[in-house]
């Protein structure tokens, strides 16, 4: 199979309904992906991510 194609079983393809369920398949089905998403998991639970603040900024209106 060429580098640049991607196979699709068919049961999957029929069954996907919007463009967001095949995105989220092919997300699913991306070996360099899921390597990203695990190493960041192991960063994660070993301390490695701050935890996140929400940062408020105030902005003038005109209505006040």
């Amino acid at each position: 199979m060429a580098k640049d194609v991607v196979e699709i079983p068919v049961p999957v393809l029929s069954s996907i309904e919007t463009l967001d369920e095949l995105q989220d398949w092919l997300t699913a089905h991306n070996p360099g992906i899921l390597a990203e998403l695990r190493e960041a998991r192991r960063e994660d639970l070993a301390g490695g991510f701050k935890v996140w603040e929400p940062r408020h900024v105030k902005w003038p209106t005109e209505s006040k």
